[in-house]
């Protein structure tokens, strides 16, 4: 695999200048299942583990790889297996708090490195401003950069006044009003993807972010929920 391809660049190569003398390689984290990993890497994918040191000096659990860490690990090419020794430094990540019990609590690191957001919002009776808002606040403080996606435009009279509202909410940042059923405007997202960059898409069940992704793809690769007719929610499909 072409690591450049999958986000690597000068700021990880320097970081990784540590461990380049202890026979370890860098490797993307592509997939994490209670705590069994899938990487990807210039040997391609590796199914890994983190190291025992490495869990024994972790204080919480975002001291644990997420999708989209750049790891150092040690790889067995014959078997496809990896260890993974330490995470190079985040330039952003998705995190959220997890309740351990009583009053204690631990954060949880669910995505990293990540440069562009697609915020994902359906233009028909769920529509709701604030909560356009309360989205663009995490992605601003992940550190990545949010573009909004509104959705189901073809079930929208009054396309122009939600693209005014949601522009008042958020200022200078890309807003491009989509229909993913009809694949009308999904152009507009194809020029924020590029080579070497990751995004990914949040919203809320229903709003068609995987009929979205379908679109651009040109394919059925993510499966796709059936949405209610009386109020426009549907169930999480997408991965």
């Amino acid at each position: 695999m072409d690591l450049t391809s999958l986000g690597w660049n000068g700021d990880f190569e320097n970081n990784f200048e540590s461990y380049k003398n202890s026979g370890l390689i860098p490797a993307r984290v592509a997939l994490e299942q209670k705590e069994r990993y899938v990487l990807f890497s210039e040997f391609g994918e590796l199914a890994a583990q983190i190291s025992g040191r490495m869990r024994h000096v972790a204080v919480s659990r975002a001291d644990f790889p997420a999708v989209g860490d750049w790891v150092a690990a040690d790889v067995r090419i014959k078997e496809k297996t990896a260890t993974i020794h330490a995470i190079l430094t985040r330039r952003s990540s998705f995190s959220r708090t997890a309740v351990l019990g009583g009053a204690k609590t631990d954060e949880q690191v669910m995505a990293a490195n990540i440069d562009t957001v697609f915020l994902v919002a359906g233009l028909d009776s769920d529509f709701n401003i604030r909560r356009i808002e309360r989205y663009l606040s995490i992605i601003w403080n992940s550190g990545a950069s949010p573009v909004v996606i509104l959705n189901k435009a073809d079930l929208c009279e009054d396309v122009e006044v939600r693209l005014e509202q949601v522009g008042n909410s958020a200022m200078g940042i890309p807003i491009h009003a989509v229909s993913a059923l009809d694949k009308t405007g999904l152009d507009s997202i194809r020029d924020h993807l590029k080579n070497g960059k990751t995004a990914v898409f949040l919203g809320s069940s229903g709003v068609g972010k995987s009929t979205i992704i379908n679109g651009l793809f040109g394919d059925d690769r993510l499966k796709t929920g059936a949405v209610r007719e009386y109020d426009g929610k549907g169930r999480h499909t997408t991965t």
